[in-house]
């Protein structure tokens, strides 16, 4: 027999978003296993204890976080998604007769309150910490390497400035030991009418040309073989050998070859 729906009225239902949430879902094995309290004592310098209540900050990382993992790039469409979405209700703990946070309080906590923090890495790094701790990663064999990625930039508004040509990091590493040395035999040198050859000591620096976006000045023109021309960013990433977990992720203007941020890179892993 064919059925029809009638229309709908208002009623009362007794019901919690623990019973609505599914049993299996990825998000409860994510709230499980990670306990985002620290966060708290992270941004506790950036709250005054005077004023009005700010919404939860593990709230803001939380929804941050879930625009990340369900690819929800626009902060206005992130509002309007945990709305709706049950699941994404329940590991923020917004009720359903709770409002959700305005996509405004994201964009102006992140542009503003947070501006110039280090928030973002510093909970990346207690999360790899942790992973560390339980035996996820064991650091023996770490895996690196970098993707381009296009920035909002017009390839057309650009100009040409002369920068200062920074040495290798294995050149600066010997041009110090180089320096060092020479302050040792200066004095022998100068008496003798002579001068330490093979050191860069005195030598002023070299520079080059390059071509900087005047929309987007700190990306970087990427001219690589098999690769999109125009101004990029690369997103150098490095994962754990052993389970493929993400151990570091930097971000250098598309210019810059990929060993001259590793090497600063490894110190932080």
């Amino acid at each position: 027999m064919l059925a029809r729906n009638g229309s709908q009225q208002s009623k009362f239902v007794m019901i919690t978003l623990e019973q609505l949430m599914p049993e299996k879902h990825f998000l409860r094995d994510l709230d499980r296993l990670v306990d985002f309290s620290f966060i708290y004592d992270m941004v506790a310098h950036l709250y005054s204890d005077l004023g009005r209540k700010s919404v939860d900050p593990i709230v803001l990382i939380k929804m941050i976080l879930l625009g990340f993992l369900y690819g929800i790039d626009s902060e206005r469409k992130l509002e309007q998604e945990v709305q709706v979405n049950i699941a994404y209700r329940w590991f923020l703990r917004i009720d359903l007769d709770e409002p959700v946070p305005d996509h405004s309080t994201i964009s102006q906590t992140r542009r503003r309150k947070w501006a110039g923090s280090s928030i973002f890495e510093d909970v990346f790094a207690e999360i790899v910490q942790k992973c560390i701790d339980c035996g996820l990663v064991d650091g023996s064999l770490i895996l690196t390497d970098s993707t381009h990625i296009k920035a909002n930039a017009s390839n057309d508004k650009h100009e040409i400035v002369t920068v200062t040509q920074k040495p290798r990091e294995y050149i600066k590493k010997l041009d110090k030991l180089c320096e060092e040395e020479d302050l040792k035999v200066r004095a022998e040198s100068i008496s003798k009418g002579k001068q330490k050859r093979g050191c860069y000591a005195g030598k002023a620096p070299k520079t080059k040309e390059v071509t900087k976006s005047t929309t987007d000045p700190d990306c970087g023109k990427l001219a690589r073989p098999g690769k999109p021309k125009g101004f990029h960013y690369l997103s150098h990433q490095s994962v754990d050998g052993k389970s493929g977990i993400v151990t570091d992720v930097f971000v250098s203007p598309g210019n810059v070859e990929d060993f001259e941020s590793f090497v600063d890179r490894i110190k932080c892993q």
